[in-house]
């Protein structure tokens, strides 16, 4: 059984491609109901986010598994299956690991050491697990890299003062406010925890928000703990407060745009709207007066905290390549200890059968059975340490299946 990861992201894919593949939990279902279906994997996890997919699998054949992950995906999402194979990254074995520890530990994220990543990637395992469409190999994997992203934070400063998208928009309308927002007044729309960010960071510069959402019982309630500078609207208030305030925020989960050119009048005012939904809440409006910032368009103020975080990061990097190679040799260590129980299970049993057979033949008494018996297994014992020992050393190695494959044949320990 072999490890496969599929990663589609924002470093090799655009916004247009990855909305498609933003897939609800009903179609997440689907596509790992497929995987699984086929006859190359045998477990699936899929995490989705606003700026990646990623497919976890353990696979009996690679390349048939990569082939039918892909069919799954363009056929669910209406991308082109050229287009997939063009844009997608495959990872195998120890490459796999590593790729998915970086991600957990949020090294692969837009601003690096974000700490959403590490929920939403245990959400996403959760979801697999409990569907039965993953079981203990992933469990193993997912387990290793949430201990990872832990050993990350805790030995480095990477995700200290953390940032997030909604942290780079909240920047990016700082700075078109010449450097200020207090006493400024910013829509945020949806309730989400990138709608949460925005709005808090938004307080946190001084500004007003007006908290929209479908619910109004639970936008009110939003609005309560964000405090005296937040006050909640309904969503039937949209059209009027888009056109009469200059800032806005949106990163709701729905599945189509919100605000469309109808609702849009012409004012004498600027305006800046940021779009940090994926799918996006805002279809091209037209409008000379307003500027809308995609998720995309955030890139130069992450890859400017990429670059502050660059010595942390490869600090990271480091933890990383250290739980990769620990979690390859602990899964060495489950290939060799089975081998090594039937050897010496073999081995006892040869000395209970040719006991038997000194005592049936009366070479042996009963009386000194015992002795002998222990005599047996500790000479067995001792013949055998230096094998394990080479044998486990063995498993750590590329061609440790093989070696594994030879000691069963040798011994005649096939099944066991």
């Amino acid at each position: 059984m072999r490890y496969l990861l599929i990663s589609i992201s924002y470093k090799n894919t655009d916004i247009a491609v990855r909305e498609k593949l933003a897939f609800d939990i009903e179609r997440r279902e689907r596509v790992l109901k497929t995987l699984k279906a086929g006859g190359n994997i045998d477990e699936a996890a899929m995490l989705v986010t606003c700026n990646r997919v990623e497919l976890a699998l353990s696979a009996f054949d690679l390349h048939g598994a990569l082939s039918e992950a892909l069919d799954a995906l363009h056929n669910e999402s209406g991308v082109d299956r050229a287009e997939l194979d063009g844009r997608a990254h495959s990872y195998e074995d120890e490459g796999a690991a590593r790729h998915l520890f970086s991600v957990a530990s949020g090294l692969e994220s837009v601003v690096v050491g974000e700490s959403q990543i590490a929920g939403q990637f245990k959400e996403a395992f959760k979801f697999a697990f409990e569907r039965g469409f993953a079981g203990k190999r992933l469990r193993a994997l997912s387990d290793h890299a949430m201990r990872c992203a832990a050993a990350v934070r805790g030995g480095t400063e990477v995700g200290k003062n953390p940032v997030s998208v909604s942290s780079a928009a909240v920047a990016q309308a700082k700075a078109l406010m010449n450097g200020n927002l207090e006493g400024k007044t910013a829509i945020v729309i949806g309730a989400g925890e990138m709608s949460r960010l925005a709005a808090l960071y938004l307080i946190g510069a001084k500004a007003n928000v007006v908290v929209i959402g479908r619910d109004l019982d639970k936008t009110e309630e939003f609005a309560k703990e964000l405090g005296e500078n937040a006050q909640a609207a309904s969503f039937v208030k949209l059209p009027h407060l888009i056109n009469s305030c200059e800032l806005l925020f949106t990163a709701t989960g729905a599945p189509h745009t919100i605000i469309s050119s109808e609702i849009v009048e012409s004012v004498n005012f600027n305006r800046y709207w940021f779009d940090i939904a994926v799918p996006r809440d805002i279809e091209s409006v037209g409008e000379e007066n307003v500027k809308i910032y995609a998720v995309d368009d955030l890139q130069s103020i992450v890859q400017t905290n990429m670059n502050l975080r660059e010595e942390e990061g490869a600090k990271a990097f480091r933890i990383v390549g250290e739980y990769v190679e620990n979690f390859f040799s602990w899964l060495s260590s489950l290939g060799a200890d089975p081998l090594i129980k039937a050897l010496r299970a073999k081995a006892c049993r040869a000395c209970e059968i040719e006991l038997g057979r000194a005592v049936k033949k009366g070479v042996l008494s009963n009386d000194c059975l015992g002795g002998v018996e222990l005599v047996l297994h500790s000479a067995f014992k001792r013949f055998l340490h230096a094998p394990t020992v080479a044998l486990r050393l063995a498993m750590d190695k590329q061609n440790g299946e093989t070696i594994a494959e030879t000691v069963k044949d040798i011994f005649d320990l096939e099944g066991k």
